[in-house]
C-alpha cells in the first residue's frame, strides 16, 4: 500500500468543517458577549477623578476634600431593584428544609414594618448589593447599607414628589458612599448622603426616614412570624456569605477621608445607635447598653424626658429602641467616627440605669 497525501477540499467535505467552525464561533460569541458588554458598558467614572462620574457638583454641602472616587465607575456594586420576595411559607421552606439555610438566628437583618406589611433585608445580602430599591405596604423605599461607615438607613424613595430608584455613585462623601436618583438620561444627577438624609449637591432635598429595626433574625422573626423577606439573587448567591466585613470593624483601618475625627478617646469604630428626639439626637454606644442591660437583654432609660426601652443583643450586636407603648421608634445606626464627622456637635451619652 502506497502513502498518499489526502487533501480536503471544500467540494470534498471541507464545507462541513467550515460550517462547524462557524457554529462554534457563534456559540462562543453568544456566551461571552454579555460579559464583554458588562465590562465595557458601565456608567461614567474613571476611578480617580470626581468630575468623570458626571454628577451635579454644584452647591456642595460636605467638605470638598472628603469627596473622593472609591469605585471604578457608577453602580459597580450590583444595586438590587424590585427584588423578588419570599412569602412566609417560601421563607420557612428555604430556611428549614434546604441544606444551606438562608437565614440563621444570629444573622443581622434590617426589619421594616410598613402599611400592614413586614419585611426583612438580611445584611449578608446588603453586603453585596448595598442598596435595595423595594416597595412595602404600597410605599417605595430604599434600604441602604455602607459597611465602611457602618451606616444603615431606610428612606422613602421620593424626590420632588416622584418615585425614583437610587443607584450608587461610586463616590464617597465624608466617609459615606453617596447615592443618586437614576434617570434615563445619564449625567447631571444630584448626590445624596443617606447619613445626612438629604442631597449634598444642587438643590437641598430631604429624604423621609422610614422607621426600621437593625436586629437579629431570631428577634425579628419572634416578633414578626408572618414576615416576608427579600429573595436572594441566584447570580450572587456565592458572594452573600463571603462578603463579610466583620474584620474591618476589628482593625484601625479607615478607608475614606472624613472631616472632624472624634478626639474623645472612644474607639472610632464603636457601633452607635442614634435616637431621634424632639430635643435632638441622642447617641449611645451599643456596647454600653449591652453592658448594663438586664438578663432579659433590656434596659429602660430616660431619653429627653421620655422612657425608652432598649432591647439589645451581642450575637449579633444590635440595639432596638421602643417607646412606653412598645412601638419601635426612629433610630439610626453607624460607626462613631462617621456619625461624628457628619454631625460634629454629637457626643456619646453614657447610659445611667
Amino acid at each position: 500500500m502506497t502513502d498518499q497525501s489526502v487533501k480536503l477540499t471544500f467540494q470534498s467535505g471541507g464545507w462541513v468543517l467550515a460550517l462547524l467552525g462557524i457554529v462554534i464561533l457563534s456559540i462562543i460569541t453568544w456566551a461571552v458577549a454579555p460579559a464583554v458588554l458588562r465590562l465595557g458598558n458601565h456608567g461614567p467614572g474613571d476611578g480617580s477623578t470626581v468630575e468623570s462620574y458626571e454628577f451635579d457638583l454644584s452647591n456642595l454641602h460636605i467638605p470638598e476634600e472628603t469627596l473622593v472616587a472609591v469605585m471604578q465607575h457608577r453602580d459597580m456594586s450590583p444595586v438590587l431593584t424590585n427584588p423578588a420576595i419570599l412569602s412566609p411559607e417560601e421563607l420557612a421552606r428555604k430556611n428549614f428544609y434546604e441544606r444551606n439555610q438562608f437565614l440563621v438566628s444570629g444573622d443581622l437583618v434590617v426589619g421594616v414594618a410598613l402599611g400592614g406589611e413586614t419585611r426583612t433585608y438580611p445584611l449578608h445580602m446588603l453586603n453585596v448589593h448595598e442598596v435595595i430599591n423595594d416597595t412595602l405596604g404600597g410605599v417605595p423605599i430604599v434600604v441602604y447599607w455602607n459597611w465602611p461607615s457602618g451606616y444603615i438607613g431606610v428612606f422613602e424613595r421620593i424626590v420632588h414628589g416622584e418615585e425614583v430608584s437610587f443607584g450608587l455613585s461610586g463616590l464617597s462623601g465624608n466617609g459615606v458612599m453617596l447615592m443618586y436618583p437614576t434617570k434615563e438620561e445619564v449625567g447631571g444627577e444630584q448626590l445624596f448622603s443617606a447619613m445626612l438624609g438629604q442631597s449634598v449637591t444642587g438643590e437641598s432635598i430631604p429624604l423621609k426616614q422610614i422607621t426600621h429595626e437593625v436586629t437579629s433574625w431570631k428577634d425579628w422573626f419572634t416578633n414578626n412570624p408572618e414576615t416576608t423577606c427579600v429573595a436572594p439573587n441566584d447570580q450572587f448567591k456565592k458572594r452573600y456569605r463571603k462578603g463579610d466585613p466583620r474584620q474591618y470593624f476589628l482593625n484601625d483601618t479607615i478607608y475614606f477621608p472624613v472631616s472632624n475625627m472624634p478626639i474623645d478617646g472612644i474607639n472610632p469604630k464603636t457601633h452607635v445607635i442614634v435616637v431621634d428626639t424632639t430635643g435632638g439626637d441622642e447617641v449611645y454606644a451599643i456596647q454600653d447598653l449591652v453592658a448594663i442591660a438586664g438578663q432579659d437583654g433590656e434596659i429602660t432609660l430616660d431619653v429627653s424626658g421620655s422612657p425608652i426601652t432598649f432591647t439589645v443583643g451581642t450575637a449579633p450586636l444590635f440595639a432596638i429602641a421602643r417607646d412606653a407603648s412598645g412601638n419601635t421608634i426612629p433610630t439610626q445606626r453607624s460607626l462613631w467616627f462617621t456619625w461624628y464627622a457628619n454631625h460634629p456637635n454629637s457626643k456619646i451619652t453614657l447610659p445611667v440605669n
